[in-house]
């Protein structure tokens, strides 16, 4: 199971609800295990409703014509799936005359939520909506005795802490954007510009059962500057990779750079330096630390093992989401790391004479034990004869 249920029941216990609706494909996927083709593709055809109390079974709540429609991975393991008559592409509702739509169903998703919720007994109860308007829409439907309150960050409150079905997707997703940015660097030591090594990094990925979905590759050459994507490397030029990659909807981060030859004495200096400053600041990484107060640790480590120019560096949950813990407003905030959590961390660092790198892993923090989930040894690579090397 994805949801991590003990996790979920501590925070609507804190917050001091009696049930979750969620309404997009992440959220209600991590919930219920529900992922066909087209409730992920068109976005709000699926919901699902956990209640807080487990002898109220929660539910699925589709169009008629999703609910039959094959599973992604192994499918729910809610036993109550129920249809409501929306037609896909006529609005809420559809059209119920036409004979193969059944006129006994809700007719949309507000009345289905409302219809489910009252017969949990949960229709004069505070519920936490992902939607607020769908929120809005129900309260509307059962009067000014239901409550609610906003979902969305209290959702990535429950997903910071990972089940281990969750990591083992996240180790894979990990996998195959390394192999895929292996490629990328492959085809750049044999002579391809970065447009063409991006074109790799997709189609890589993909054969090897991925889904891309993000690469900032950025070619730099030292004492000028970040250059054109297209433009022909020469020996000395380097190129950065900021990659991800996903795996059951669950997402990687890793970041990766290339040199054209050999690097010379300072780079590889600049290298080990941060690489042991990194290593070091590991245990920093602990239940209860600020991201922010991390993050500062991070950089006066590296600076302490030798690369005095090292600014910066950023931390973030990965899983579902990119930035995979509650930002209210959308921005990066402060926060506060929990067990349990799959965490990013950026380490870019360029100095304009030297030349520019950018190293990124994923870390597992559980019960004590700090592990690197990538390829920890795979951060630096030298393209020389057609092919890249790994720099240790």
């Amino acid at each position: 199971m994805l949801l991590n249920r003990d996790r979920a029941d501590e925070i609507m216990d804190r917050e001091r609800v009696e049930a979750l609706v969620v309404s997009t494909p992440i959220n209600t996927y991590y919930v219920s295990s529900w992922a066909t083709d087209p409730s992920w593709g068109f976005g709000d055809l699926a919901l699902a409703i956990l209640p807080r109390d487990h002898a109220r079974e929660g539910a699925v709540l589709t169009i008629e014509i999703d609910a039959g429609q094959p599973q992604q991975r192994d499918g729910t393991w809610m036993r109550i799936v129920r249809g409501y008559a929306r037609k896909a592409g006529t609005g809420p509702g559809g059209i119920l005359t036409d004979p193969l739509i059944r006129n006994d169903l809700p007719r949309n998703h507000q009345e289905a939520v409302a219809s489910y919720l009252t017969e949990l007994g949960l229709e004069r109860s505070r519920v936490a909506f992902e939607d607020q308007g769908l929120a809005i829409d129900v309260r509307t439907i059962l009067g000014d005795g239901f409550r609610f309150i906003g979902a969305r960050d209290l959702m990535r409150d429950i997903r910071m802490v990972k089940t281990p079905e969750e990591v083992a997707h996240i180790r894979s997703a990990s996998r195959k954007t390394e192999l895929a940015l292996q490629i990328s660097a492959e085809a750049i030591a044999a002579g391809a510009t970065c447009a063409e090594a991006e074109r790799c990094f997709w189609s890589a990925a993909a054969l090897a059962g991925g889904r891309p979905v993000f690469l900032l590759i950025t070619p730099y050459r030292p004492g000028h500057g970040i250059l054109r994507k297209d433009t022909a490397l020469i020996p000395g030029d380097m190129v950065t990779f900021d990659a991800t990659a996903e795996f059951a909807h669950y997402t990687s981060d890793i970041g990766r750079t290339a040199i054209i030859g050999e690097p010379n004495a300072e780079q590889l200096r600049r290298y080990n330096a941060t690489r042991r400053g990194w290593t070091n600041a590991l245990d920093e990484f602990r239940p209860g630390r600020k991201s922010l107060d991390v993050e500062k640790a991070v950089a006066q480590s590296i600076r302490d093992a030798g690369n005095p120019d090292f600014r910066a560096c950023g931390v973030h949950s990965v899983g579902l989401e990119h930035t995979d813990h509650p930002h209210p407003g959308g921005g990066i905030h402060d926060f506060e790391l929990v067990d349990g959590m799959v965490i990013s961390c950026d380490l870019p660092w360029y100095q304009p004479k030297i030349g520019k790198f950018h190293f990124e892993d994923l870390i597992y923090m559980k019960e004590g034990v700090v592990e690197v989930v990538n390829d920890a040894d795979g951060r630096l690579f030298s393209c020389v004869g057609g092919r890249t090397y790994r720099v240790e």
